[in-house]
């Protein structure tokens, strides 16, 4: 599999491609949503949360948080590296907490999954995790 320098690299390469397409789907509205989405998954929300990695340490003094995740999931499962799937459970480990919180005090989550932008976002999240999950793949297959 990439080291992380190499997934690094791999983001920054795709970066302008991305916003070419982005460009030519001519969504500018949402653009730059999906891509900070992108940049922060493929930083620090991929599916090498599940070991202690690079986007593990960029999380800093909230890296703790993460710890629960490597106990629960096996590295490279489905669970953390499936496409669509791993980052709804990231999205869902790391938003469990809040909305509880919303959901016992009676505050209406249903924003999170209307909105226009939070759905952008969600996108970026998963084409980052895509472009991770494909290379690590694409890598052990050649291997």
């Amino acid at each position: 599999m990439p080291s992380g320098k190499t997934h690094d690299k791999i983001t920054i390469v795709f970066l302008p491609i991305l916003i070419v397409i982005l460009y030519f789907l001519n969504i500018p509205n949402i653009s730059l949503i999906i891509i900070s989405g992108y940049i922060f998954s493929s930083f620090m929300f991929n599916g090498d949360l599940d070991i202690v990695s690079r986007p593990y340490n960029r999380w800093l003094f909230l890296k703790f948080l993460w710890i629960p995740y490597q106990h629960m999931f096996s590295h490279r499962s489905i669970f953390t590296h499936g496409l669509m799937i791993g980052t709804l459970v990231r999205l869902l480990y790391i938003m469990i907490i809040p909305i509880a919180y919303m959901y016992f005090n009676g505050i209406d989550f249903s924003f999170l999954y209307t909105n226009q932008l939070l759905i952008s976002f969600y996108i970026g999240l998963e084409i980052g995790s895509a472009l991770h999950t494909i290379s690590d793949k694409t890598v052990s297959f050649f291997n």
